[in-house]
């Protein structure tokens, strides 16, 4: 959910753009692509769990018996995002990084469905939580992730001893009117517009969203360029409105504590969060932006420890 992508209009502009970039783009040969199926953590157990219809592809690290801490990425992010937070928290951590629903080397939604509202991916959560036997314990989630973790609480809080969020807002309490400009105009793009017109420029179009030169950028473009990632990353966006409508129906607020890390200045997961938990803490970590947890990951994992 990087704020650094320019705006791309409303919708119809936005198709239209999107159709024209198509024009005149090679195809994007790497000479060594990384694995985007490669564990989060090296050493790592890479498991694959069916759940209800979508496998998840999940790394699973460190010693049985520590506190667990479950990982979850946003966009243009899969779990090798999390590759230096995981490795660091795996020393005394039991940490757990999966691919979420669409991304990676997961399954996708169940066909015919455009199923990646964050109450279908914080079903897979929970349903992963069970199957993995796993103690309640910190859930982090960074961008879109956050969004889904808050979701997964809020749904089974029996499941989550504490949360942490990073550079993802809430929808229905003010996301959509703080947000960046492509949350809009992703959401309201046409299924499988946007893959369509990014086919042969995945490398560009990510390094321009990106913006960080701390982002993984040759993962990102390994994991989104085959047939149907982008677009399951849009569905992710194309079901904002409907998580706010489910956000606002049911405002609860999370039953554990709720910790914000910040890359230089309180975000949106700050911002948005506190009508909810109005008791939440904020870490700011100095030289860092939006994507914190690549730019300063000892930080991040500092903070996460401290929130366990």
């Amino acid at each position: 959910m990087a704020p650094h992508l320019r705006p791309l209009g409303l919708r119809r502009t936005v198709v239209t753009a999107l159709v024209l970039l198509v024009a005149g783009c090679a195809p994007v040969r790497l000479a060594s692509a990384p694995d985007p199926c490669a564990p989060a953590v090296v050493g790592g157990d890479v498991l694959t769990r069916d759940l209800g219809g979508t496998s998840l592809q999940v790394t699973v690290a460190g010693p049985v018996g520590a506190p667990t801490v479950v990982l979850l990425h946003g966009f243009p992010e899969t779990a090798s995002t999390w590759r230096a937070v995981a490795t660091d928290l795996a020393a005394d951590h039991r940490v757990v990084v999966p691919d979420l629903r669409g991304a990676g080397c997961s399954g996708f939604a169940p066909p015919g469905t455009d199923a990646y509202a964050t109450a279908d991916l914080a079903a897979d959560l929970a349903g992963l939580a069970v199957a993995l036997d796993l103690r309640p314990g910190t859930v982090v989630g960074h961008d879109l992730g956050a969004m889904t973790a808050v979701a997964w609480a809020r749904a089974h809080p029996e499941q989550v001893a504490s949360l942490v969020l990073s550079g993802g807002g809430v929808p229905g309490f003010g996301l959509a009117e703080r947000g960046p400009p492509h949350l809009r105009s992703f959401g309201d793009a046409p299924p499988g517009a946007v893959e369509a017109a990014q086919r042969g420029r995945v490398r560009e179009f990510l390094a321009g969203f990106t913006g960080s030169p701390a982002f993984p950028l040759d993962e990102a473009v390994a994991a989104y360029a085959p047939p149907g990632r982008l677009d399951a990353a849009m569905g992710r966006y194309r079901a904002l409105d409907r998580d706010a409508v489910a956000q606002r129906a049911d405002p609860r607020a999370p039953a554990m504590p709720v910790l914000v890390v910040a890359g230089g200045a309180p975000d949106l997961a700050a911002d948005t969060v506190t009508a909810l938990r109005p008791d939440r803490r904020v870490v700011v970590v100095p030289d860092a932006g939006h994507y914190v947890l690549v730019e300063q990951p000892a930080a991040f994992a500092d903070a996460v420890r401290a929130a366990g």
